[in-house]
């Protein structure tokens, strides 16, 4: 694993893995997806965890994509679609861990970052803060966030929110379905927490049925 890039704490039988690239708004380089699919990877087999929690330092949660990384690879088809995939899986990996993955979003959730919180089983947002999906405004074509997002809202809903970009703020968020919580940045860590152990009383195999019967559903009902 990357030194430094995902910090572990656990709470009990709660890991919270926290994202650390606050110089860079914790935006998504490979070095740091790389690590935190490890972390997770090793969370999900460590049968002393029950529940994983996705939190992050600094003022963002996610910023998104690191574009400084990500704009040369415009030039490299291979490159380009190497790095796809890798965030891809990086979106799929709570559906396949037999534990409740929480997403504790105490400061804005951007592009891949707010791809990342839709992707796991839960989020509880910070009354501060807001999702949001910018990559058409900046010339990228949201291909990875669509069927994230669809999992939560209509088609011409999701049309919307990736074609102006727009920030999303909590109560939308809330009303939409797209986070389960909203309260006060001080409160976020303790109430993700709270759904996660409860979530956690469901054996694993059950969640990962669960997981799986949701995850069936490609788009939100109309």
């Amino acid at each position: 694993m990357s030194e430094g890039l995902i910090l572990q704490e656990d709470r009990g039988r709660t890991r919270i893995l926290r994202l650390n690239r606050p110089e860079k708004r914790n935006a998504l380089n490979r070095p740091m997806i790389e690590a935190l699919l490890q972390a997770l990877e090793q969370a999900g087999g460590d049968d002393g965890i029950a529940a994983i929690l996705l939190a992050a330092n600094g003022a963002v949660f996610c910023a998104g994509a690191d574009l400084g990384e990500m704009r040369p690879l415009r030039e490299d088809p291979v490159a380009a679609e190497a790095r796809r995939a890798l965030s891809k899986a990086l979106f799929a990996v709570p559906g396949w861990i037999g534990k409740p993955v929480v997403a504790a979003l105490h400061g804005a959730a951007l592009g891949a970052g707010a791809a990342l919180a839709l992707g796991c089983d839960m989020a509880v947002l910070a009354k501060e803060a807001v999702l949001g999906f910018p990559e058409a405004r900046h010339g990228m074509l949201p291909a990875l966030m669509a069927p994230v997002l669809l999992r939560h809202v209509p088609p011409r809903r999701a049309f919307e929110l990736l074609a102006t970009g727009r920030d999303i703020p909590p109560a939308e968020a809330l009303a939409l379905g797209l986070v389960q919580r909203v309260v006060p940045a001080a409160a976020v860590l303790d109430e993700a927490i709270t759904l996660a152990e409860a979530a956690a009383l469901l054996p694993p195999p059950d969640l990962l049925r669960l997981k799986e019967l949701l995850m069936d559903g490609k788009a939100a009902p109309a």
